[in-house]
């Protein structure tokens, strides 16, 4: 019973194991994504050499645009992050309680083995025993 519920659980942490790393992958493309907006910002030419008004007025609502656009990807970058975290702590919970399984098990196995070795035991003594026994009344 408890072999297939360990079974159950592996099967579970395995899962967990690859959505962790989708996770993983997920938070370093939103990082990846706002630090390509940020190098995008950083290349508009501060100043240029001939100034249009028009030109400015359309640089400066490029410009919040695109730093709003920034402040919306460093908060999925964020949150992308702290999805990550999250599913790692579940992950390590999960990976107790396969452990602690494993643990469970091998200690009952332990357990039997010593029972049986000391049935056997019993058995060779109560034998040894027993044809002592025999041979000094025979």
């Amino acid at each position: 019973m408890l072999k297939s519920y360990l079974g159950v659980q592996q099967n579970a942490l395995e899962v967990m194991g690859k959505e962790r790393q989708r996770l993983r992958e997920e938070a370093m493309q939103e990082e990846h994504r706002a630090l390509r907006l940020q190098d995008v910002i950083n290349s508009l030419n501060p100043g240029s050499a001939t100034f249009h008004p028009l030109l400015w007025h359309n640089k400066q609502q490029m410009e919040g645009q695109l730093r709003h656009l920034l402040v919306h990807q460093v908060q999925q970058s964020a949150l992308a992050k702290l999805d990550l975290e999250r599913h790692e702590g579940q992950v390590l919970k999960q990976f107790g309680r396969v452990k602690g399984l494993e643990l469970l098990l091998d200690k009952r196995d332990l357990a039997l083995r010593q029972e049986q070795e000391s049935r056997e035991q019993r058995q060779m003594d109560e034998l040894s025993s027993l044809r002592h026994r025999m041979q000094r009344e025979g």
